[in-house]
């Protein structure tokens, strides 16, 4: 789901340390804040203005208008707030053929909220959030042109209302509901066999699938009354309950693997299957404490419980924060807790794909070198357990003279018991059943350091280092249509980058002649690059998985910002060089050993010129 930025107040993005309020999550919660209109009707308009970026020439790149609407429905009593935006990519790949070389994107999504201060103790919130999405030619990329692409449909609605009473006594009772629906589908342009080259894809692609989605939630909070027992006690009791399920419908055609001179390697075939759904249904009840036994301590312990039908195991989550501050301008935070995963049901859709054969063919591409070998995909939830992290971090913010603000942050994160699917065949099969298990573990160090300066009238430097690692156990993931196979092994995660800087800044642009009305802005992005899995032809493991890398991303983007008033309006005009320096930072490598263009990368975006016209005030 996807939200205007405009209709964004704030966010908040914990990667550790987070309550037990915030259910089954492995990864981190971020929290989007909207808006809401006051007694004021608004209207708010940005980037109305498209972009252009340098790639074979000036050429047309997006055009992302966003509007937002606020205001009264009854005087000091209900309102609203509406945001829209709208979204048209010219998505070029240069090395594709001309005119065949785009893709021509559209999206949008609007949020519509509502406000009643039904009583002087009663708060109704209500809104929609409604997503389209339609790609003719999506994942078209330099590996897969227009004819392997698929022409995609996406729509999603999220409707929720929410209630809070307020009770005389100084709680508070916090009551939502939410459906999410997705409709999601795609398929291929024509009929012509799909075909994997050590280049390329050639022909139509091989699925074609309808698919829906939903989940159900309500949710209930409770904040009691502060206690005093050795301190100020802020308690919080909550309980959840939800339904996710989906249905799919899908068709699969034959894929076949060529050598580089285009003989046939190995063609997998699908048997027809039927329509196919799974559902789960959760249930969580947390209780979570705010403990401040004296000026500059506070403990939050907290225990949730969680239980799933697909699992049925209970599941126990203790958690533990505490934040110590010696003097006014030192922080000191520390956390220990264990995090349960969402029974991901992506997995146990796999069980239901049906059986894929490969059929390997000998040098002259006729002769089969065998019968066909079936590969099937099967759990059994009796014996399967959920995923669960022990995450712990530690934590230090000082503030120095002069506004200047540091932080430091460690986080160690072991999951375990994760799901993958194993060859019971043995590791060194290519097809056969697959079981799975609980037998994968990640790893995830992290150590960043920021630091943050703010001058006056809000003007900010901001820069940021990050030292991190993220491995796994099982660097591959084995599914039942195009998959890479070989043996399991251990490797780096797809976003395992070790060393990231950041940076950005506001300031005034101090050249004579503009400091008035004029600002600098600046953002400057570098990090190593992702890794990547060598592959042969038939998509078979070569070495170490992810034992190459993409170049290093370098990014920096300069701009200026014109403030000035027209007709009552304050705005401001801001233009900005995204990728100043010209750095190529691909997207796109071809990982197949056997083309002689393994390693090259591609799609790499050249300079961007963007504008962007607000509104600051209205008088």
């Amino acid at each position: 789901m996807r939200v205007s930025a405009d209709a964004v107040r704030s966010i908040d993005q914990q990667a550790t340390r987070y309550p037990v309020e915030f259910g089954r999550s492995t990864g981190g919660v971020v929290a989007f804040y909207t808006g809401m209109g006051d007694n004021k009707f608004r209207f708010n308009a940005t980037d109305f203005l498209p972009s252009w970026h340098q790639v074979n020439g000036l050429r047309f790149d997006k055009l992302v208008p966003r509007f937002t609407w606020s205001g009264p429905l009854v005087s000091n009593r209900a309102w609203f707030f509406d945001g829209l935006e709208i979204e048209y990519d010219d998505i070029y790949i240069q090395q594709l053929p001309a005119n065949a070389d785009t893709n021509h994107l559209i999206r949008g999504s609007n949020l519509f909220r509502t406000q009643v201060n039904a009583t002087p103790h009663d708060i109704l919130t209500t809104g929609v959030l409604f997503n389209d999405y339609h790609s003719p030619y999506d994942g078209l990329s330099s590996l897969v042109p227009q004819q392997s692409a698929l022409n995609r449909n996406t729509t999603a609605w999220l409707p929720y209302i929410r209630e809070q009473h307020s009770f005389s006594s100084g709680g508070l009772l916090d009551a939502g509901l939410g459906v999410v629906r997705f409709r999601d589908g795609y398929e291929p342009h024509g009929s012509v066999p799909f075909e994997l080259t050590p280049e390329l894809s050639e022909g139509s692609y091989f699925e074609n699938l309808a698919s829906q989605s939903e989940r159900v939630e309500g949710n209930l909070a409770l904040y009691l009354p502060p206690r005093q027992w050795r301190g100020r006690h802020d308690w919080k009791a909550g309980v959840d309950i939800d339904h996710i399920g989906f249905r799919e419908s899908v068709s699969r055609a034959p894929v076949s693997y060529l050598r580089e001179d285009h003989t046939l390697l190995r063609q997998s075939t699908f048997p027809a299957v039927g329509p196919f759904n799974r559902h789960n249904a959760e249930i969580g009840a947390y209780l979570q404490d705010r403990w401040a036994p004296r000026a500059g301590l506070l403990l939050e312990p907290g225990l949730r419980f969680d239980w799933d039908e697909m699992i049925r195991r209970p599941l126990f989550s203790p958690r533990l924060a505490v934040v110590y501050s010696p003097a006014e301008t030192t922080k000191l935070s520390a956390g220990i807790g264990l995090y349960y995963e969402h029974t991901q049901l992506e997995y146990l859709e796999r069980a239901l794909a049906g059986v894929r054969n490969d059929t390997y063919y000998a040098a002259d591409g006729i002769t089969p070198t065998g019968p066909p070998l079936p590969t099937t995909f099967a759990y059994n939830s009796g014996t399967l357990r959920e995923a669960r992290a022990l995450n712990w971090s530690f934590g230090l913010e000082e503030e120095f003279p002069a506004a200047i603000y540091l932080k430091f942050n460690f986080i160690q994160k072991r999951v375990s018991d994760e799901f993958t699917y194993a060859n019971e065949s043995g590791p060194a099969a290519l097809s056969g059943p697959y079981a799975l298990t609980n037998s994968r573990t990640d790893r995830d160090n992290v150590t960043s350091i920021e630091a943050r300066h703010t001058f006056a009238h809000g003007y900010t430097l901001f820069g940021a280092y990050t030292h991190s690692s993220a491995h796994t156990n099982a660097a591959i993931d084995y599914i039942p249509t195009i998959s890479y196979l070989g043996p399991q092994q251990s490797g780096p995660l797809s976003w395992d980058t070790p060393n990231r800087v950041l940076s950005w800044g506001w300031v005034p642009f101090l050249v004579p002649g503009f400091r008035k009305h004029w600002d600098f802005v600046y953002t400057w992005d570098w990090h190593n690059g992702f890794p990547f899995t060598a592959i042969t032809s038939g998509y078979e493991v070569v070495g170490a998985a992810g034992s190459h890398r993409f170049p290093n991303y370098v990014n920096f983007s300069p701009g200026l910002e014109l403030r000035f008033h027209i007709r009552g309006r304050y705005l401001g005009l801001r233009g900005v060089m995204e990728n100043a320096t010209d750095r190529g930072n691909p997207l796109v490598v071809n990982n197949v050993v056997d083309s002689p263009q393994f390693g090259t990368f591609s799609e790499t975006y050249g300079r961007a010129l963007t504008a962007r016209l607000r509104l600051i005030q209205s008088r």
